[in-house]
């Protein structure tokens, strides 16, 4: 397991509620910060691209990371980013231009990764573990930090598009 998270951590990169106890929490570089609810008992943990929350636990991993794509498409940073993770890869889909979705598998753990290339950026939202029940309800809370979470086309729906899938 411990393999696995220091996997997320190189890859950089997502119900029920979340606990009704939770601190909202910014991170991500000073050009593409983000807001997101982190829950009672889970460590959040900052790095120099965004975060990565692991549960009570320690079976579930929530990674947000926001980096310059380097010019590259949402489906080119999916599949480096996959080769970061190992594992066996499941299935990828473009969803739109500029979104890209994976599955995979390590080590017995389903870990779902979706890219979003927004302009000279990217995000990635990497979901890994049991409990996705709670990491949807963290991902219901992520927000451009200043964005208005009703605003059409915020990072929220973007990402609302293909992860519940």
């Amino acid at each position: 397991m411990k393999k696995l998270f220091a996997a997320l951590c190189l890859a950089g990169c997502l119900a029920l509620a979340a606990p009704s106890s939770a601190a909202v929490q910014t991170f991500g570089p000073d050009y593409a910060r983000f807001t997101i609810d982190v829950p009672d008992g889970w460590k959040a943990t900052p790095n120099d691209g965004g975060c990565q929350l692991i549960s009570p636990d320690e079976n579930s991993s929530f990674s947000v990371q926001v980096q310059k794509s380097g010019g590259k498409s949402a489906a080119e940073l999916t599949q480096l980013i996959g080769k970061e993770i190992g594992g066996k890869i499941l299935k990828t889909e473009d969803i739109n231009p500029g979104q890209t979705y994976m599955e995979a598998e390590v080590d017995g753990v389903r870990i779902k990764l979706t890219v979003i290339v927004d302009g000279d950026k990217f995000c990635a939202i990497t979901m890994a573990g049991s409990d996705e029940a709670a990491m949807f309800g963290i991902m219901d809370t992520l927000q451009d930090a200043g964005e208005s979470s009703d605003k059409p086309g915020s990072l929220r729906d973007r990402l609302k598009e293909r992860v519940r899938r």
